[in-house]
């Protein structure tokens, strides 16, 4: 128990000094935008088209495996896991805590910004654990990774600007954006190696001149 809640403490610290310790207008609205699934779901799937008809084998590759990782792992693993844990969000459960979120209406665009007072109640089904847009954002990157191998860094930035807009919002703990980044990156390896297996199986009968040009999802001239 004494482990526990030095953990706890180191991480109620960290993000008290993330959330509280370094914000601006600007990161407000560039943090509130970047988390704004509203606005980026239909550009991603719009590209996502573009990719899938115009780009490369890799490119192509990593488009399918972000894809179903994204879709699989968001519903059926993360969601389940927010459900069996209930780990309240930060602003639900701690005092002071500044919580950047859409503007209501038309200012949508706009972040409202509170600080969160003396939790009245405990929180019934909390959310907190763990990230799905750190998950989503590792699943990308664990993707790039298994196409393009392990000399590409920089889709990683976007994951490490995922998980602080996370923390900086109010909406999670430093351990629940760390956690989610091996999470992702387990179910994302297993989703991709059942992808090839299939793809090899599949390929060959059903889409034999894709599959002449894109014998694997990992590894492309």
């Amino acid at each position: 128990m004494k482990l526990i809640s030095q953990v706890y403490s180191l991480d109620l610290r960290v993000f008290r000094w993330i959330n509280r310790g370094f914000n601006h207008p600007w990161l407000d609205q560039f943090f509130n935008l970047l988390a704004d699934g509203r606005f980026w779901v239909p550009i991603l799937l719009g590209m996502a088209l573009v990719l899938l008809l115009t780009g490369k084998n890799r490119v192509k590759s990593w488009v399918i495996l972000t894809f179903f990782s994204v879709a699989i792992g968001d519903p059926l693993i993360c969601n389940p896991l927010k459900h069996l844990v209930d780990r309240p969000r930060p602003f639900e459960a701690v005092e002071g805590v500044r919580d950047v979120s859409p503007g209501s209406g038309e200012n949508r665009w706009q972040p409202a910004v509170r600080i969160s007072g003396i939790p009245e109640k405990e929180v019934q089904h909390g959310r907190s654990f763990p990230s799905s847009h750190v998950a989503n954002a590792t699943a990308a990157a664990m993707s790039a990774r298994l196409v393009w191998g392990s000399s590409l860094r920089w889709p990683w930035v976007f994951v490490s600007m995922a998980a602080l807009g996370r923390i900086y919002t109010g909406d999670h703990y430093p351990t629940d954006v760390l956690a989610s980044i091996p999470l992702s990156m387990l179910y994302t390896w297993l989703i991709a190696r059942l992808l090839d297996i299939l793809w090899k199986r599949v390929g060959p009968k059903f889409l034999p001149k894709p599959y002449s040009r894109m014998k694997s999802l990992f590894s492309h001239p």
